[in-house]
C-alpha cells in the first residue's frame, strides 16, 4: 500500500523546538537555520506577551525581512517603544526599508518624524500582534465633546493612579516604560520592584533587568531575583 505524503528531511526530527532554539539568543541577525516559520511564530507569540523585549523585537523584524509580515513586525516595534528608542527605530527601519512598499516606507518615515500620537493611526498591518486590529484609522460612532488632555507628566504618575484602582498589569507596563527612559522619574524603580514582588512576575523582572543592563544602567540589589532552591 502506497501513501502520498510530503517528503520530509529526517534531520528535522532532531531539531529542538523554536522556543528552545531562540530563547536568550543575543544575536540580532539570526542564522538561516533559525529563520523558519516556527521561529517567526514563536517570536510573534513572545512579543505579544513581552512587547518590551527589544532584542526579540529586532530579531523578529530582521527575520521577516523578506516576508509579508515585515510591516506588521516593524509596526509592533514602533508600538512597543512609542516615543522612546528613536535611534533604534531609525536603525531598524533603515535595515529593512528596501523591502517595504512605498506606502509603508512613507508611513514609518512619518511616524519617526511626528511621533507616536500622530504616527500611529490605529491601522492594522499583516503580522502585527500589538496593533488594535483596525484596517484604517478609527472614527467614533458618536461625536463627543473634546476630551481634555491628560494631566499626567510621566508614565510613573499614571501608573500610581492605576495601582490605586487595582489595575496592576497596566501599572506594571507603565512603570516598565518609564524605567526604560534613563531620564524617567527616579521613584519608578522602587515602585516597579514592589509590583514585581507582589505579582511574583519574576520572568518580566529578569527580562527588563537584562535590557537595563544592556543600556549600561546601574541597578540596585533589589533587582536580584529571590532564591528558588530548597537549601536550608
Amino acid at each position: 500500500m502506497h501513501e502520498n505524503r510530503d517528503s520530509t528531511d529526517a534531520l528535522e526530527i532532531y531539531k529542538l523546538p523554536a522556543t528552545f532554539s531562540l530563547d536568550n539568543l543575543k544575536a540580532l541577525q539570526l542564522s538561516d537555520d533559525l529563520v523558519t516559520s516556527p521561529g517567526r511564530n514563536h517570536l510573534a507569540h513572545h512579543i505579544r506577551r513581552y512587547p518590551l523585549d527589544l532584542r526579540a523585537q529586532v530579531q523578529r523584524v530582521l527575520m521577516n525581512k523578506d516576508q509579508s509580515d515585515l510591516a506588521g513586525a516593524l509596526q509592533d516595534l514602533f508600538i512597543a517603544l512609542k516615543d522612546n528608542g528613536h535611534k533604534l527605530r531609525e536603525l531598524v527601519f533603515a535595515q529593512v526599508s528596501a523591502h517595504l512598499s512605498d506606502e509603508h516606507r512613507q508611513y514609518f518615515s512619518a511616524w519617526l518624524e511626528h511621533g507616536f500620537d500622530q504616527g500611529y493611526d490605529d491601522r492594522f498591518m499583516t503580522g502585527s500582534v500589538l496593533a488594535t486590529g483596525l484596517p484604517q484609522k478609527a472614527y467614533p460612532l458618536i461625536t463627543l465633546a473634546a476630551r481634555e488632555k491628560t494631566t499626567y507628566t510621566s508614565y510613573y504618575q499614571e501608573a500610581v493612579d492605576c495601582l490605586e484602582y487595582g489595575q496592576l498589569e497596566v501599572a506594571q507596563e507603565l512603570l516598565e516604560q518609564e524605567m526604560l527612559n534613563p531620564e524617567g522619574d527616579p521613584r519608578t524603580e522602587e515602585e516597579l520592584l514592589r509590583v514585581y514582588s507582589y505579582s511574583k512576575d519574576y520572568e518580566s523582572q529578569e527580562r527588563l533587568r537584562s535590557l537595563l543592563q544592556e543600556q549600561g544602567r546601574e541597578l540596585s540589589p533589589g533587582w536580584d531575583l529571590p532564591r528558588t532552591d530548597n537549601a536550608n
